[in-house]
């Protein structure tokens, strides 16, 4: 074994031994080399390494300290771009149920104001039509009446026509019953003056 090796492996072995209890919480909490705890120690590890390394001249010791650095920055960026992932993920999804919840109550209103307009035809429609019907009834009713209306003047007129028609035939009759008289009064004057001329001649 060489000499500059004893730092090395006392290095490793004192690390391997602090460790120890963070291996056991790792163990029992089942975490991995993300863990923050875990990536502190091997920060503080990897310093300790490169200063160690650089007191004994141990290149390999600085070399791999420099890399279990860059391992835990490494994870270090790892561990942030996740945590921003997960801040992403979780804003993106409140976005997303705001937008699901915001479509919703849009197409509650717009079902709601469909429903309304529907409600307001549906009942214009409904006045409408009874006012229409209310029309019709009326014309009916003034059509019914004014019929009745000229029903009843045909009757008076044909009332009227009979009367004056029986008034004229009786008038026709009176007339014929006077020119029988007239005539008959006639006959009788006539008769008397030819008896009076027969009376004149005769004496």
């Amino acid at each position: 074994m060489q000499i500059q090796q004893i730092p090395r492996i006392a290095a490793r072995t004192g690390f391997r031994a602090a460790r120890l209890p963070l291996t056991v919480a790792e163990t029992v909490l089942r975490r991995d080399d993300e863990w923050l705890p875990t990536r502190a120690y091997e920060t503080v590890e990897a310093r300790f390494k490169q200063v160690v390394g650089r007191a004994v001249h141990d290149d390999e010791l600085v070399e791999e300290g420099i890399l279990e650095q860059a391992k835990t920055v490494q994870l270090g960026k790892a561990a942030t771009l996740e945590s921003q992932a997960q801040r992403d993920k979780e804003l993106a999804d409140a976005s997303f149920e705001e937008r699901r919840k915001a479509d919703e109550e849009e197409r509650e209103r717009v079902a709601t104001q469909a429903d309304e307009r529907k409600r307001a035809a549906d009942q214009k429609r409904a006045e409408e039509k009874q006012r229409a019907e209310a029309t019709a009834a009326k014309k009916a009713g003034a059509a019914q009446k004014a019929q009745a209306a000229t029903e009843k003047a045909v009757a008076k007129q044909e009332r009227e026509a009979r009367r004056d028609k029986v008034q004229a035939e009786r008038r026709a009759v009176h007339d014929e019953r006077e020119a029988v008289e007239a005539e008959k009064d006639v006959r009788e004057v006539d008769e008397r003056l030819d008896a009076a001329k027969a009376t004149r001649r005769g004496t």
